[in-house]
C-alpha cells in the first residue's frame, strides 16, 4: 500500500481534515482504523482509487472498480456518550445526499440506516465501525466509511448486481471526480458532526432526507421471523421507529429492512 500524496499543512477552513490518497487498499476502513491505532488525528481522511475487499454492512462486500467511484474514510474520536452517536451513520448519509445535490444530482433519497438510492437502484452507503482506543477504554475510534459509485458507464459489475445499482452519472451531475465528491461531502458532514455531541436532536438533523417513512416495511431481524409494519420515523438515538401490523412500537437500532 503507497500513499501517493496528502494535503500537507491544514486547510484554512474548518475542520482541519487532512487527505491521504492511495492508489489501492483492501478497505479504506480497515487502514483507518490501523491510522487511529497509531495515533493519528481526527479528520484523517483516506480516499483510495480503489478496493480490493471494500466492506458494506453485515457480511456484504462492496464493490469498488479503480477510479469509478468515491472510497473513502473518515477518522473519528467523538467526544459524546454512545447514545448521541448512535446515529452517525445517518447523519453522515444526510451529508453525503446534500454534497450530492450541491453536484447537481437530483431524485436520490437515503433510507434508514444508511442506503443512498437513485430510484430502485443503490448508488451508495455508509457503514460505521468503533475500536475502543487502547489506552483509554472509553474513548472511542470511528472509521466512518462513505462509498458512492461516480461513474460506472463501460464497466461490467460482478454477478448479482448488473441491474440493482446505480451511479452518479446516471442522476444529472455529468462527471464528478472522487476529490471534488470528497470534499463536499466532508464540507457537510462537519457542521452535522459538531452538532450531534452538542445536543442537536437526530430526528430533527435528518428528518427531511429520510425517505420511506410512512410507508410499508419488512423487517428481519434473526433468528426472529420477519415482520410488517409501518415506519413512522427516527428516533432521538438514530432508531427506526416501526409500527407493528396488529399493535405496539418497536425502536429498530439494527435490522434488515426491505422498503415498500
Amino acid at each position: 500500500m503507497e500513499s501517493l500524496h496528502d494535503d500537507g499543512p491544514p486547510r484554512p477552513l474548518s475542520p482541519p481534515w487532512r487527505i491521504q490518497r492511495f492508489e489501492e487498499v483492501g478497505s479504506t476502513n480497515e487502514t483507518i482504523l490501523a491510522a487511529a491505532e497509531r495515533g493519528e488525528p481526527e479528520w484523517t481522511v483516506h480516499l483510495a482509487r480503489s478496493q480490493t475487499s471494500g466492506r458494506g454492512r453485515g457480511d456484504h462486500s462492496w464493490w469498488s472498480p479503480a477510479g469509478r467511484g468515491l472510497w473513502m474514510s473518515i477518522l473519528l474520536r467523538p467526544d459524546a456518550p454512545p447514545t448521541r452517536m448512535g446515529g452517525l451513520a445517518l447523519v453522515a448519509g444526510v451529508a453525503a445526499r446534500s454534497a450530492l445535490h450541491s453536484l447537481g444530482a437530483r431524485g436520490i433519497d437515503l433510507y434508514w440506516p444508511n442506503d443512498l438510492y437513485l430510484g430502485r437502484k443503490k448508488l451508495g452507503g455508509i457503514l460505521g465501525e468503533v475500536r475502543r482506543s487502547p489506552g483509554t477504554p472509553s474513548a472511542a475510534m470511528v472509521a466512518l466509511g462513505i462509498g458512492v459509485n461516480l461513474d460506472l458507464s463501460g464497466v461490467e459489475p460482478p454477478r448479482g448486481l448488473a441491474g440493482a445499482i446505480a451511479s452518479l452519472a446516471e442522476a444529472g451531475t455529468g462527471a464528478v471526480d472522487p476529490e471534488t465528491a470528497a470534499t463536499a461531502v466532508l464540507e457537510r458532514l462537519f457542521p452535522l458532526y459538531v452538532a450531534l455531541p452538542a445536543g442537536a436532536p437526530i430526528p430533527g438533523l435528518v428528518r427531511d432526507a429520510m425517505a420511506g417513512m410512512g410507508g410499508r416495511v419488512r423487517v428481519s431481524v434473526p433468528p426472529a421471523p420477519p415482520w410488517r409494519g409501518i415506519a413512522l420515523g427516527i428516533g432521538e438515538e438514530g432508531q427506526l421507529l416501526v409500527e407493528r401490523d396488529g399493535g405496539g412500537v418497536e425502536a429498530l437500532r439494527s435490522a434488515q429492512v426491505d422498503w415498500g
